[in-house]
């Protein structure tokens, strides 16, 4: 693994098991990614109604939201023509993308979440409410404050894979390119690893990982 750490690290860690997994340490928030600023600030507005207190970021380009990717987002809102030319990166996200769209029938098939700008503000402020309510219903994401506190059940299949490899001083490109998936959804399994560890460190993220039996020291 790149970097100063080594396994006496553990002699000497202020993380004691028990604390492990403090969650919502990185605030959750949305992206919204449209070429339309007035249709994105607007979606922005009635996001904040919907969502009050949660963080909303956009971008004009995939390009500008992958440099500023260093956040723990849970929701991607992406413009029907960014997402037809950037398919690959979003099709294994479809699960956590709205798209911003009218009358797309083939965007429609392909599985994704639609959400029809072209009508009325109260029609859009309902659909945002039936996001809503699918977070609390735990229909887009596992509700992890449930879960017992052990890192196999807190942690997907694919996240710990992604640790595996972040442990060993892997770059998010390194592993979009070892694990064969794109650059936003390394990053976006990265944000939700370091957010469930409550660190971004990743000598503290090794130690965490050691003494739950996540990784073992041969994998460092």
């Amino acid at each position: 693994m790149h970097g100063d750490f080594h396994s006496d690290s553990l002699k000497h860690s202020d993380c004691p098991k028990e604390n492990i997994f403090k969650f919502a340490v990185m605030n959750p928030c949305f992206a919204i990614i449209d070429r339309n600023t007035l249709s994105s600030s607007k979606l922005r507005e009635l996001l904040l109604k919907v969502f009050p207190g949660m963080e909303v970021f956009t971008y004009d380009t995939v390009e500008g939201f992958i440099k500023d990717s260093n956040r723990h987002f849970i929701h991607f809102f992406v413009s029907d023509l960014l997402l037809l030319s950037h398919n690959e990166e979003f099709d294994p996200l479809k699960n956590t993308t709205t798209v911003l769209s009218t009358t797309d029938t083939m965007i429609i098939r392909s599985g994704y979440h639609i959400l029809d700008v072209s009508t009325p503000e109260k029609d859009i402020i309902s659909a945002l409410k039936d996001i809503r309510e699918n977070f609390r219903n735990g229909a887009c994401y596992p509700d992890y404050a449930g879960q017992k506190d052990s890192g196999h059940e807190v942690l997907s299949s694919r996240e710990r894979e992604v640790l595996r490899l972040l442990v060993k001083g892997m770059t998010s490109k390194e592993i979009a390119r070892e694990l064969d998936i794109s650059l936003p959804t390394a990053t976006f399994h990265r944000n939700n690893i370091c957010s469930k560890f409550g660190t971004r460190s990743i000598p503290r993220m090794t130690i965490q990982a050691l003494l739950l039996g996540l990784v073992s020291t041969d994998e460092i």
